[in-house]
């Protein structure tokens, strides 16, 4: 097990023992990249290569599998497997535009939110400047009214996905 997957797990672990019943609050993104990413990469790629939906339901190669058992068998607390589920769900469900369109200046999604976005009350705002995102990304580079959109909800996504309770 490499270094930085036993600290992961170790951190996991210590985080679900201090943590709320139910959900632990573990930022789904580091899970995913602490548990998973060794082995299946990031957690966007992973999704659109892998997975598909039928009948709403999120399903891997394995058809004859359900991918909740599976994600509850392969490194996923049990208190996560839901959460991880929606998360692989909405990631096939959004076009990887993120790290098409802004990864070479943000990073990844996950990562930009972390450094740079709070969300308070719901709504998303500049760590930085504390300016709403949405006004931000109004007036960032020549954005439509649909790209705002697009982004706006992309990013409120990742953020209750990072900042979970």
């Amino acid at each position: 097990m490499r270094l930085s997957r036993l600290i992961g797990t170790a951190l996991t672990g210590l985080l679900l023992i201090t943590g709320k019943a139910g959900a632990s609050g573990v930022d789904l993104h580091w899970l995913w990249d602490n548990q998973c990413a060794e082995c299946h990469g990031h957690s966007s790629e992973f999704a659109h290569k892998f997975l598909t939906l039928s009948d709403g339901r999120l399903q891997g190669n394995h058809r004859d599998r359900s991918l909740r058992l599976f994600l509850g068998n392969h490194y996923t607390r049990n208190t996560e497997v839901d959460a991880v589920y929606q998360m692989l769900r909405a990631q096939v469900l959004t076009k990887p535009r993120f790290r098409q369109e802004c990864g070479n200046c943000h990073g990844s999604a996950a990562a930009f939110v972390r450094q740079s976005l709070v969300l308070r009350d719901e709504v998303l705002f500049s760590r930085e400047s504390g300016q709403p995102t949405q006004a931000f990304l109004s007036q960032h580079r020549n954005l439509g009214a649909d790209d705002v959109d697009f982004y706006l909800s992309l990013l409120n996504r990742i953020a209750r996905e990072v900042y979970r309770p």
